[in-house]
């Protein structure tokens, strides 16, 4: 209680800090542009909560894996199936309702079908993440309904590069003896700009309070290259990108010795072109990506009592294909005083599950087996914004989307869905201003919510799909309060949505045998469900002096996820966060620190016995303790002839805290890693 006590002060604190203005002279920075948004929203005048990280600090942040990565923002929790397969978790809403996107366009991966499937982007490669919090299915589909990852890798040169430019990256892991390297370089002409990529990382088991855990190392390469062709009003370009990952799977798969070989294949053009001779369209936008995903899932083979004296020998259990296209237009316009963009979106995609471990092989007899899905996604959206006053901005939007289903074993399927948005922003003295926005929004169902029968080994239950699920609907409202300009810089968000028919995976209490092993069997419900919470992230410059500064920073987020339905807590759910840091800024070193509290989740799914269920099963939750996280981080700048650059070294975990993942599965066998110090250098030429 002491440390929630003393914490709270110290954030309170920096909310109501006074600044000194006749001293020091605060100057406004240029605006923040949200390259996500077609309108290239500032960041000030959102109606949405946005976070944007890049530069000095994505640097500090830049982990493993996406998930990871974000893991510390307001708002944000990962998944954490290991260091090698982490998604972000957005207010409580994962997988299914969560777009990760590469420059604005599908990864092409399978990570949002099962927790143990990385996401299928190089985290080396980023440049800048994006994320929006909540609904934003207006722009980027009905299954953004919970938020969008956006994440930029530069791929396609938008500007030109006559001379050679590039950057080297490389660091030393001391958690898992990990190595990774690589580069990226730039070079063209006037008109004509070419980029080329390529990195190594490899890495071992990883140690923990628990001590080392099994089967949890891996290793991953990817190349790239790109060019585009540059226009005195815009830009066109093309990029290829390669990339392979095989990594274990800790926990229960340890002993099998169980992996992941993941590769996937990816195009992208991209174009953008201002009109100068129109009186109402001002420039479109054209985005076409292709990807070839392929990944096994190996194992060693179940050995019968005739083989015992036979070597065990791996198989692959599962294999997962993905093929796809998908298509963006959007035609940014001017009418009087409505502002706005219009477009067509396209998906077409075909979705393979091959292998004995299918979760679609109709194991129980609940649903037919299938082995494919050719799905084709179509949709136009509108979103247009008007200035009320000098100071006062309304939004709208509306999005309908149609997607249409074939499969191999049943009859085909076809949806519509129906969003629309509207929102306020209000500037109300230049530095702080008023957002807020509210959403209808309707998900289609995916396939695995409809149609799994089967065994899913990666959380180690029987999962049963439910056909007769109709669209999920949710109706959502947030309300914004920022501060930009000044000393004291944050912004403060509450929220609530509400779900009509909000599909989860519910634990029965029943169990189901699959060759000897009894695991738990889930189903997919529809229930009436609420979410509702609120986020505060705080800086605050306390001192600046010539050649140094002190900036202090401080975070917190709380949400609760309820199944009205049933009158139960949703399970797996991130716990309240707080967290407190400071930077200190000279002209060639800095170095910050921060330390950050989770607390104990006990608000867990509590299972009700249904009849004919197993009296002994647990029903899979159970509540989690709290931790606290003490990191660090410093880096020297380096100037070599004409390269500039960093050394750094980042200390994680520095108490070494057990720390579990209450979202994570695999909480109890695989924890966040210990003490971990991670030294490196990254230059730029």
């Amino acid at each position: 209680m002491k440390l929630h006590f003393s914490t709270l002060l110290f954030v309170s604190s920096l909310v109501f800090g006074k600044e000194d203005a006749q001293t020091k002279k605060i100057e406004e920075l240029d605006p923040i542009l949200i390259q996500s948004s077609p309108l290239n929203t500032n960041l000030f005048e959102s109606t949405k909560a946005w976070s944007i990280i890049s530069d000095e600090k994505l640097d500090r942040v830049r982990a493993n894996t996406i998930g990871e990565t974000l893991a510390n923002e307001p708002g944000i929790s990962q998944s954490f199936f290991g260091p090698s397969a982490s998604r972000p978790i957005i207010r409580g809403l994962n997988k299914y309702r969560l777009r990760m996107l590469q420059n604005g366009l599908d990864s092409f991966g399978v990570s949002s079908s099962s927790e143990d499937h990385a996401v299928a982007i190089d985290p080396f490669l980023i440049d800048r993440i994006e994320v929006l919090r909540g609904s934003s299915a207006l722009l980027y589909g009905n299954s953004a309904i919970g938020g969008v990852v956006n994440i930029f890798d530069r791929s396609i040169p938008t500007q030109s590069h006559p001379e050679i430019e590039g950057a080297l990256r490389s660091s030393y892991t001391s958690v898992n003896d990990g190595w990774n390297a690589g580069a990226i370089g730039f070079v063209g002409s006037d008109s004509f700009s070419f980029q080329f990529n390529g990195f190594t990382k490899d890495y071992g088991e990883y140690d923990s309070p628990l001590g080392k855990i099994k089967n949890s190392m891996g290793e991953s390469s990817s190349i790239g290259f790109g060019s585009s062709h540059i226009m005195e009003n815009g830009y066109a370009g093309l990029s290829y990108s390669k990339y392979e990952n095989t990594y274990g799977i800790p926990g229960e798969h340890a002993e099998n010795e169980s992996r992941i070989e993941l590769e996937s294949d990816r195009f992208e053009f991209r174009s953008e072109i201002d009109i100068l001779d129109s009186s109402w369209l001002q420039s479109i936008e054209f985005s076409l990506g292709y990807g070839d995903y392929r990944h096994d899932e190996i194992g060693k083979h179940h050995k019968e009592e005739d083989e015992e004296d036979h070597e065990e020998e791996f198989e692959t259990h599962a294999t997962y294909l993905r093929e796809g296209m998908e298509a963006r237009i959007s035609f940014l316009h001017e009418f009087g005083s409505f502002r706005g963009v219009f477009g067509f979106h396209g998906l077409l995609n075909e979705l393979k599950i091959q292998g004995e471990e299918s979760v679609f092989s109709g194991a129980s007899g609940a649903n037919s087996s299938i082995s494919s899905e050719d799905s084709m996604k179509l949709a136009f959206f509108l979103t247009e914004e008007l200035d009320l006053t000098e100071k006062t901005r309304i939004n709208g939007g509306l999005r309908w989307e149609n997607l249409d289903r074939d499969y191999v074993g049943i009859s085909g399927r076809e949806d519509s869905s129906f969003s629309a948005s509207t929102g306020l922003f209000h500037d109300i003295n230049g530095s702080w201003s008023l957002g807020g926005n509210i959403n209808l929004t309707e998900r289609v169902p995916f396939c695995f919510e409809l149609y799994s029968d089967g065994p899913h080994h990666a959380t180690e239950s029987f999962e049963i799909g439910d056909s007769s699920l109709s669209n999920e609907t949710a109706v959502g409202m947030e309300i914004i309060l920022r501060r930009s300009l000044g000393k004291v810089t944050g912004q403060f968000t509450a929220y609530q949505t509400q779900f009509d028919d909000y599909i989860f995976l519910e634990d029965t209490g029943n169990e189901q045998l699959v060759e000897g092993e009894h695991l738990p069997e889930r189903k997919f419900e529809a229930a009436k469900a609420e979410f509702r919470g609120l986020e505060a992230e705080v800086d605050w410059l306390a001192i600046e002096n010539t050649g140094w500064s002190l900036m202090l920073s401080a975070f917190g987020d709380v949400v609760r996820a309820r199944n009205e339905t049933e009158g139960t807590n949703l399970p797996r759910i991130a716990p309240a966060r707080m967290g407190v840091g400071f930077e200190i800024q000279q002209e060639k070193l800095s170095f910050g620190m921060n330390l950050n509290r989770v607390f104990k989740q006990n608000r867990i799914f509590e299972h009700e016995q249904e009849e004919g269920g197993d009296e002994d099963h647990e029903h899979g939750e159970t509540a989690t303790a709290a931790y606290s996280l003490l990191n660090a981080y410093a880096s020297y700048d380096l100037n070599i002839g004409d390269m500039d650059g960093e050394i750094f070294i980042r200390g994680r975990n520095l108490t070494d805290e057990l720390a579990k993942v209450h979202t994570s599965f695999l909480k109890e066998s695989a924890p966040l890693p210990g003490r971990s110090f991670e030294i490196g250098l990254n230059m730029k030429f």
